[in-house]
Parts: structure tokens; C-alpha cells; sequence
């Protein structure tokens, strides 16, 4: 299987999983009602970014996925007419929010670090080096 669908795989799935964190309430336990949502999301950018820079070495993709997700949780405390508007609607509170969490925080920084150790295993056992060039 190309590394490229691998990961398209990985992100559909993630934002399935994340979405039923938040849905189906019913099928989690509390923990990961409260914080599964976050720590998918970071591990699901690892693949998303992964998809179009293959070359690029991970930890290089997952400290910038951390640090994006910084930014976003700090783009929280933004409370402006503009950023209200673009968190009105359904997308807008899925992508960027609605209040600062540290806990969020601590959530990017396990999301990325589990997503990185997947894409690891992936690269290192599930990827061969002919298939790697693709």
C-alpha cells in the first residue's frame, strides 16, 4: 500500500474517531470523552501533514504539528468579532475552538507524540524501502 494512502487512511479515520468522542458519548469512557477529541485531532494533523511532505523527517512534522497547536489553542483567546463569526458555525468551533485549555495543551503534545510514534512504526516496519520512494 502507498504511504500516501496509509495516511489518507489514517487522517479519515482519526477525524471519524475524534467526531465520535464528541457524538456517541456513550461509547467512551468519561477520560475520553474529555480529552480523546484533542489528542486525536494532534495525532490526525501528524498524517495530514504527512500525506504531502513525505520527505520531510518526522520530528520535524511533529514539532510543528505541537507548535501549531499551541498557536490554535492560543488564537482562543482571541474573543474578536471576526474569530466569534468563524466559531459560529460547526466547522469554525471544530478547527479552531472555543476557549483556552492548558489541558488542551498537554493533549496536542500526547496527540503529536502518539501520532509521530505510528508514523514511525509505519516508516520503519510497514513501509518497505522500494515502496518508500514512492
Amino acid at each position: 500500500m502507498k504511504r500516501k494512502v496509509l495516511y489518507a487512511i489514517l487522517f479519515v479515520f482519526c477525524i471519524w474517531l475524534a467526531l465520535a468522542t464528541r457524538s456517541h458519548k456513550a461509547w467512551f469512557p468519561d477520560l475520553v470523552i474529555i480529552y480523546g477529541g484533542d489528542i486525536i485531532w494532534a495525532g490526525m494533523f501528524v498524517f495530514f501533514v504527512r500525506i504531502f511532505f513525505t520527505k520531510t523527517p518526522l520530528w520535524k512534522i511533529a514539532f510543528i504539528n505541537y507548535i501549531l497547536g499551541i498557536l490554535d489553542e492560543l488564537s482562543q483567546l482571541n474573543q474578536g468579532s471576526f474569530m466569534l463569526y468563524l466559531r459560529s458555525f460547526k466547522l469554525g468551533r471544530l478547527m479552531l475552538g472555543v476557549g483556552f485549555l492548558w489541558s488542551d495543551i498537554v493533549c496536542y503534545g500526547i496527540g503529536t507524540l502518539i501520532g509521530w510514534c505510528i508514523a514511525v512504526i509505519i516508516e520503519k516496519y510497514l513501509i518497505t524501502e522500494k515502496s518508500a520512494i514512492n
